[in-house]
């Protein structure tokens, strides 16, 4: 009677499983929650069941026996150990015990295990709330790493290098995990081995070492694989070794071991044992291609309670995995994929996503968009042969419509690592004392006072307004803006944020963009001497036609001032502003005077905090003050300009244009900083973040959201216009 393998899950990675069973005469029942997945398709029996379930596969298994007899089961690639046990047990195959299978799937149970026979592994910390995951910070120190306890592909990991993270990481893990179970656990430093094994008869047959390739820190993403390692042989031994004794540990008598094994400084620990074959295209691609050995194949007899068959290496060769990762966007095409199969040496070419998708930076192996696989005598060959596949592959993403905030988020993180982290709120938590840098002073005191200010004002609602057609118009000397938010200058590339962009390029990304929004964008002038080459604000200027406004520094002198000011005029510039809020040399009262009399143009003064100086800047001809303790950079201490606001309203008096800064980080914010007496806001940080997320659409997508949220907020309080947003729509709490 011909037999029958029942093979949980048919995704890409069991695919193979399921060919092979059938060119071995085997009969192949699939189960897998997705009955249009591709090994679907393969099988005798798909059956729909999720890989997850427990209960229920073992219940269509029993059903499916009550017509044929199932001969074994197994998976491949896949975290259903668990499942798989079940069945075995429930039709008593050949298999683990379920025990096993728990502690193999579930990261807490496994450690456990292992520590009690002193198996080298990191400290780690059971946690179900935030306060256990405190507490576990304060035993592992910095860094520590929090994942789900029962998850795989890297989902909801993150590496924890500062307090401030805690809270981001413990929910990241908490809403990757089934059952909210994490695991805090101290983090492991070093290369990663991925080793595969097959256990028959308690005897453990060893059956591939590669090289995993992590990166996007602070995730931890495979992003490929080397078949074989190259490490040095004593580290390796080291690794295999400690893997042996993790199985035997663990309980795994019969079938498969996957392990990651991470060579520390200290020696090998566990990363992860698991009761299956690796996932990773390893098991069913690389290791086959490097060997000559039919791992997958070896299993299904092991599965069938058969001993496994040759497994002896026939030949040595190199197998290269590589990860297609295209960046953020909506697919709009897919493109090169015969190209990649021509290149010499590449095998496979697997793409994951489709035209009309949502892609972006992977924080876990499962967010990636595809995998090339290639094959050489050498490890520098097979590396490039799977580099070039890569590249010719082309996923090519939508346009700017398409994006959305959590996309640039994660495109932002990845750009921005080490110089900005990109957090989900940008309250100047994190990044205090980040100077040079993008952070504040000190404690980041001036920075959080800024949002602190906002958020002791609330919004109040008028139920009774009957209103349509919202104006967020408004305008800057005559110069029409769709929205009165305006994109604030930001300077000093290289010293503050690593030359992540040139000035050039931010200034042209931040031009561009909030030209396509409806505003207008500021540009900064370098803190350096008066005759650097001004290019980098002249360029982009020319290049929207003055569409932007510069911002220069006063302190180069007054003869340098008033040619830069000439010379933006020249290109087109409508407003320019003086930077005054940073003093290399003393400012008198004569120079305002001079520059306005001599301006073309209305000029802004940027650093006002007192009442005393906006009205000596108004008496001497300044056409708008912009209230900003500049985010807390220059003194840790100075006021919010929004506690002054009011003040120097009264003092300027309504004519004057006032413009405030610091913190506004929505439409919410806006409505308020408006109410408190301003024509317009400035905002920095996150248009910058923005801008590194997806260049100059990022900038207008972030700022058309402001608009959304401005509206929304002007038509639950009855303002129908900017203008008439006023200081009774609001309550300071």
């Amino acid at each position: 009677m011909q037999k029958t393998i029942m093979i949980i899950g048919a995704g890409i990675l069991q695919a193979p499983a399921i060919k092979i069973a059938k060119e071995m005469g085997l009969l192949t029942v699939v189960s897998d929650y997705n009955p249009d997945a591709y090994g679907m398709k393969l099988a005798d029996f798909p059956i729909v069941m999720s890989t997850r379930d427990v209960d229920g596969t073992v219940r269509v298994a029993k059903d499916f026996v009550g017509r044929r007899p199932i001969h074994g089961v197994i998976t491949v690639g896949t975290d259903a150990s668990l499942t798989v046990a079940a069945v075995q047990h429930a039709l008593d195959l050949p298999g683990n015990r379920i025990d096993v299978a728990e502690a193999t799937t579930n990261k807490i149970k496994m450690r456990t295990r292992l520590r009690e026979q002193s198996i080298p592994e990191p400290e780690f910390h059971a946690c179900w709330t935030y306060n256990d995951v405190l507490k576990a910070s304060e035993q592992l120190g910095f860094p520590f790493v929090i994942k789900p306890a029962d998850n795989m592909g890297a989902r909801g990991v993150i590496k924890v290098e500062k307090p401030e993270v805690i809270r981001f990481a413990y929910e990241r893990a908490k809403n990757a995990s089934p059952r909210g179970e994490i695991i805090a656990e101290g983090f492991m430093d070093g290369p990663e081995l991925s080793i595969d094994a097959l256990v028959w008869k308690e005897e453990i047959y060893i059956t591939g070492v590669a090289d995993r390739i992590i990166e996007f820190p602070p995730y931890f993403v495979e992003t490929g694989h080397i078949m074989p390692t190259n490490l040095p042989a004593d580290l390796v031994q080291d690794g295999v070794e400690v893997f042996k004794r993790g199985i035997g540990v663990l309980g795994i008598e019969t079938g498969a071991a996957k392990g990651d094994i991470k060579l520390t400084a200290k020696g090998a620990m566990v990363g992860e044992i698991a009761s299956r074959l690796s996932g990773g295209f390893m098991s069913a691609y690389t290791y086959p291609y490097s060997t000559g050995v039919n791992l997958i194949r070896a299993a299904l007899h092991i599965a069938l309670g058969e001993p496994p068959g040759d497994i002896g290496e026939k030949y040595s060769r190199v197998a290269v995995e590589r990860a297609i990762i295209p960046g953020s966007g909506t697919v709009r095409d897919i493109q090169g994929i015969e190209e990649a199969l021509s290149i010499e040496g590449v095998r496979n070419v697997f793409v994951t996503t489709s035209v009309g998708e949502t892609v972006h930076i992977p924080t876990s192996n499962v967010e990636k968009c595809g995998n090339v696989i290639a094959v050489a005598e050498t490890r520098e060959e097979a590396l490039s042969r799977a580099n070039l596949g890569v590249q010719a592959v082309k996923i090519l993403l939508g346009k700017e419509g398409m994006l959305n905030e959590g996309l640039i988020r994660k495109e932002a993180a990845a750009k921005l690592s080490g110089v900005c982290s990109v957090c989900r709120v940008c309250d100047g938590v994190e990044c205090a004392g980040w100077l040079p840098g993008i952070g504040s002073c000190g404690n980041g005191g001036g920075f959080k006072q800024n949002l602190r200010t906002l958020q002791e004002i609330a919004v109040l609602s008028d139920v009774f307004s009957d209103l349509d057609n919202i104006n967020t118009g408004s305008d800057l000397f005559g110069i029409p803006l769709d929205l009165p938010v305006i994109p604030a200058p930001i300077s000093n590339m290289k010293r503050n944020l690593r030359a992540i962009f040139s000035e050039d390029e931010y200034n042209r990304i931040v031009l561009t963009g909030a030209k396509k929004s409806g505003s207008i964008g500021c540009i900064a002038q370098r803190e350096c001497e008066e005759e650097e080459s001004l290019d980098y604000l002249f360029g982009p200027l020319c290049d929207v036609y003055g569409y932007g406004i510069p911002f220069f520094n006063p302190y180069t002198g007054l003869t340098a001032a008033h040619r830069h000011i000439e010379q933006a005029f020249k290109l087109g510039a409508k407003v320019v502003g003086l930077s005054v809020d940073v003093k290399d040399k003393p400012i008198g009262d004569r120079w305002l005077p001079e520059l306005v009399k001599n301006a073309p143009v209305p000029l802004l003064v940027k650093g006002i905090l007192s009442p005393g100086n906006a009205l000596r800047a108004l008496e001497a001809g300044i056409k708008g003050l912009i209230l900003s303790n500049r985010g807390g950079r220059v003194l840790e201490n100075l006021p919010s300009g929004y506690h002054m606001l009011q003040e120097v309203r009264k003092e300027a008096g309504n004519s004057a244009m006032i413009i405030a800064d610091g913190g506004i980080r929505s439409g919410e914010d806006v409505f308020k900083v408006l109410a408190l007496g301003a024509h317009l806001v400035l905002i920095g940080r996150p248009v910058f973040i923005s801008s590194a997320g997806a260049g100059s659409n990022g900038v207008s997508f972030y700022l058309n959201e402001i608009r959304n949220e401005l509206r929304n907020t002007m038509l639950l309080a009855g303002a129908k216009t900017v203008s008439e947003i006023k200081a009774d729509m609001i309550q300071r709490l």
